[in-house]
């Protein structure tokens, strides 16, 4: 390989259009500075520490990553700020010069002079992760309710472009037994959401405070602090999405649940994030989850055909937002990514696998 020279820098404002130039090459898309900004400059808990590698000789951008300040907050309330890893990339030509090595060396540098004290992150490549001394604790997985057996065939057959006949034979069946499966909802009582219950739905425009949803009684852990201006930012202000549908469930007034779904594209759907308060018990936590499709059904009329959702069996929390899934007619998969997580905190007192985490932990762009 021909020698290069290569310098680890942090990215400059003046040359963010130069860096979505280089990201929309590598993943063939069309990044805008108006995305980036919202993305990296105005996350609630604090600018990203965006690190890019530069060919000294070339001046041009051949690598990025960057770290995006998050506040999570345990059951005892105590606040700590961590940061997620996010645009992961080295050009193919500068692969095996240790570009990815030197990016984070100055990325855990810059964390740890802001006071992050861990970072994480999905990925699908584990070794480069481990050689840098994160931990991979679990992976996602995910759940699907199929309404249309052609349309959901047609996209999830196309997250995979060298699947063959085999494969996309599985893909059809797992379509066909999604949309039987997707049939227990319909026999779902709603009994238990007696007259006291109200709810309201509405578009991205309007977000409450969620931190009071999460049963901090029942489960020992910690989750994204998803108050007012996180909200605002990752589900009021995101570009990416034109369309949400945002339920809040009320019981005397009171905010005790509040479901999320949001339209990828295709008429494919996400349910990014459901949240309950201590006091609903899991028989309401059913009824609310299928009344709140019966919901979206409704307003989006021929336009749901599939919702997808991400899960996570590491802790009781998760495994029980999958049993309630399950029983409304979600069809559930072992199959998604790695979490990857590093502790930059001397003391170290928090465990991954005490992460409460939905779709809210991405940021949307998909």
């Amino acid at each position: 390989m021909t020698k290069k020279n290569i310098e680890i820098v942090l990215l400059k404002d003046n040359e963010i259009e130069e860096l979505n130039n280089f990201y929309n090459s590598i993943h063939k898309v069309n990044r805008d500075k108006e995305k980036f900004v919202w993305e990296f400059v105005n996350a609630p808990a604090g600018k990203a520490i965006y690190v890019i590698a530069k060919d000294i000789d070339t001046q041009k951008i051949v690598g990025t990553q960057c770290a995006i300040p998050i506040e999570i907050i345990n059951d005892k309330g105590n606040v700590v700020l961590t940061a997620k890893s996010e645009d992961t990339i080295v050009h193919p030509d500068y692969r095996g010069l240790n570009i990815f090595d030197n990016m984070y060396k100055l990325l855990f540098e810059k964390c740890r002079e802001n006071g992050i004290k861990y970072l994480w992150g999905f990925t699908s490549a584990k070794k480069p992760f481990l050689k840098l001394g994160f931990e991979i604790p679990f992976i996602h997985t995910q759940s699907l309710m199929v309404f249309s057996i052609i349309s959901a065939y047609k996209y999830l057959s196309k997250l995979n472009s060298k699947n063959s006949f085999l494969p996309l034979l599985k893909i059809f069946f797992l379509c066909f037994a999604s949309k039987l499966i997707s049939l227990k909802r319909l026999l779902i009582s709603e009994k238990s959401l007696d007259k006291n219950f109200s709810f309201s739905h509405y578009d991205k425009s309007t977000v409450k405070d969620n931190n009071q949803l999460f049963p901090k009684s029942t489960y020992n852990g910690f989750w994204i602090k998803q108050n007012l201006s996180f909200l605002t930012w990752r589900i009021a202000n995101n570009p990416y999405h034109e369309k949400i549908f945002n339920i809040y469930f009320c019981l005397n007034s009171n905010v005790v649940a509040n479901l999320i779904f949001n339209h990828h594209k295709n008429s494919v759907w996400y349910l990014i994030n459901d949240t309950y308060s201590a006091e609903i018990s899991e028989e309401q936590r059913i009824a609310i989850l299928n009344k709140s499709i019966k919901l979206l059904l409704a307003k989006e009329k021929n336009n749901v055909k599939l919702i997808r959702t991400w899960d996570f069996s590491h802790n009781d929390y998760g495994k029980n937002e999958i049993i309630t899934r399950k029983k409304i007619g979600f069809i559930h998969l072992e199959r998604g990514v790695s979490f990857v997580w590093k502790s930059l905190d001397e003391s170290n007192t928090l465990n991954a696998n005490d992460f409460i985490l939905s779709r809210i932990a991405t940021q949307g762009v998909v």
